[in-house]
């Protein structure tokens, strides 16, 4: 059936949440959009003839100036009441935070791929175990380039709340050329290491500058982030065995792309959006040859029940990706056949992808095709559309899609992207808008996307199958105007409307959630 779209006033939105029982909706697709400055209080801000309603004048079709008042206060109270629950999550991530850091463990828990079985712990520093680059580095040139050999040192750090001073690890990565390819055995980052990788010689491009880090470990281990990363341009984690950022572990970078499948080698060399046949990025199947040569991927360990692992954020973790003057921000992109976030995300002026699914595949949101989300104002998304290919692997079956997130994102004027076969909804999504840049929150159950051939253009992605998105209890995704901003804009309308699009086969609103 095709999916139908709703468009709903932005008092739905910024007064009176969605009343949230237990409905079911088949086949739609959920889409909230933002009018204008006036319209957000009225409802309208235009009469039938087009022309700008007089002050304390009822708009034609809107609400008279008593509904308005009431529709100001209701505004207000949603806002304090949704302002005291991301304050709430903020705190409950900064003690989550604070207890990893002191509970004394050097590895997070029960491994994922095993769990009859404990994580090993992870030493600071280079080594055996911590940060150990891959055999034949040194010998074999195509397995390290675009970087010198990490450097390690060691400084005293004295943490807030503690008396004495730490002694910490900073391993050093220093980037010379706008592409760096590293291959590591482990990639795990001990609780008082910092890992830098220093890419200030890209310079004003220092944000292009991109370090590939791929992460062979034959234990099956996934990776183990524990302390922190630091870095001015991009950095990309790969490891088929799954990547796991526990509660003490804090990243600062323009760009962090985590990923559990395998990444295409072809898309490296040719540029990550220079994609003709739309062949998938991140692919856990092998890609067939035409203008672009075939993709085999290197496949899951048979240890780990020939499955590839998830990525899972642990509830404390930080990842941010900073803006820059020109409010523009990165993006924090997390991707594997499951994809579980219970730690803190922020994005501002930015992007933040969690994608679920053994193929995932993306394109700049400007590019037209015959999808859904592409059906959308193609302004309103400053960022890259979020495509999920098949979910089960001939070797283990259906195990993939199942895309969560528990903790809390915010993307202020920017975008957060929730996709695969399952898309739960169940902590804090936050964005705002302001009188340049409109915000936007993308959940979508779209999978087995196939390709299509145009014989002007090539290959592109298309949506075969949907699945459920969920909207927990106790959640809240929420776009709000950004009241205390002094930015201002001439023009009656905001540049942008802000949107809030929700898409599956069945999207289910459960008790006590508000949007």
């Amino acid at each position: 059936m095709k999916p139908k779209r709703f468009y709903f006033r932005s008092t739905a939105l910024f007064s009176v949440p969605l009343r949230c029982g237990a409905p079911v909706f088949i086949g739609f697709a959920v889409f909230i959009s933002g009018l204008t400055a006036d319209g957000a209080i009225y409802g309208s801000s235009s009469n039938s003839k087009g022309t700008k309603s007089a002050p304390g004048a009822t708009p034609a079709g809107g609400n008279p100036p008593a509904a308005a008042n009431l529709a100001r206060a209701n505004a207000k109270d949603l806002r304090a009441r949704t302002n005291l629950a991301v304050g709430a999550a903020l705190a409950m991530q900064k003690a989550a935070q604070k207890a990893a850091t002191q509970n004394g463990l050097n590895h997070l828990g029960k491994n994922p791929n095993r769990p009859d079985v404990n994580l090993p712990d992870v030493p600071n520093g280079l080594g055996i175990g911590g940060l150990q680059i891959a055999p034949g580095v040194g010998t074999d040139p195509t397995k390290w380039t675009g970087a010198e050999l990490p450097t390690s040192s060691t400084y005293l750090s004295k943490t807030k709340g503690t008396q004495g001073n730490i002694t910490k690890t900073k391993v050093t990565i220093r980037q010379t050329s706008q592409q760096a390819l590293l291959n590591w055995q482990t990639f795990n980052v001990g609780k008082n290491t910092v890992v830098k990788f220093d890419q200030s010689k890209g310079g004003a491009d220092v944000s292009k500058w991109v370090a590939f880090n791929k992460i062979s470990d034959p234990t099956g281990d996934p990776t183990q982030i524990l302390g922190s990363i630091k870095a001015q341009g991009q950095v990309y984690l790969i490891n088929g065995n799954g990547i796991i950022f526990g509660g003490s572990s804090q990243v600062n970078a323009r760009g962090l792309t985590v990923s559990s499948l395998p990444i295409n080698d072809n898309l490296i060399k040719s540029g990550l959006l220079n994609n003709p046949d739309s062949q998938f990025l991140f692919s856990g199947l092998a890609i067939p040859a035409k203008k672009t040569p075939a993709f085999t991927p290197e496949a899951p360990l048979a240890i780990n029940g020939d499955k590839y692992g998830d990525v899972i954020i642990q509830k404390g973790a930080s990842l941010k990706s900073p803006t820059n003057a020109s409010k523009i921000g990165g993006r924090v992109t997390l991707v594997g056949p499951n994809v579980l976030n219970e730690g803190s995300i922020s994005t501002p002026d930015g992007q933040t992808i969690l994608a679920a699914g053994l193929q995932v595949g993306f394109t700049s949101h400007s590019r037209a095709n015959d999808t859904l989300a592409n059906k959308f104002d193609d302004s309103s998304l400053r960022g890259l559309d979020v495509f999920i290919g098949v979910v089960e692997s001939a070797e283990a079956g259906l195990y993939a899609g199942r895309a969560e997130h528990t903790g809390l994102i915010q993307s202020a004027r920017g975008n957060i992207t929730i996709a695969g076969r399952e898309v739960n909804q169940l902590g804090i999504l936050d964005s705002s808008t302001s009188v340049a840049l409109n915000g936007r929150i993308d959940l979508l159950a779209h999978y087995n996307t196939a390709i299509g051939n145009d014989p002007s253009s090539g290959g592109f992605f298309r949506v075969e199958n949907s699945g459920i998105v969920t909207i927990g209890k106790g959640s809240l995704t929420r776009i709000l105007p950004e009241t205390k901003s002094k930015e201002t804009t001439n023009g009656t309308e905001l540049a942008l409307r802000s949107q809030i699009n929700v898409a599956g086969k069945a999207i289910h609103f459960s008790a006590e959630c508000t949007s």
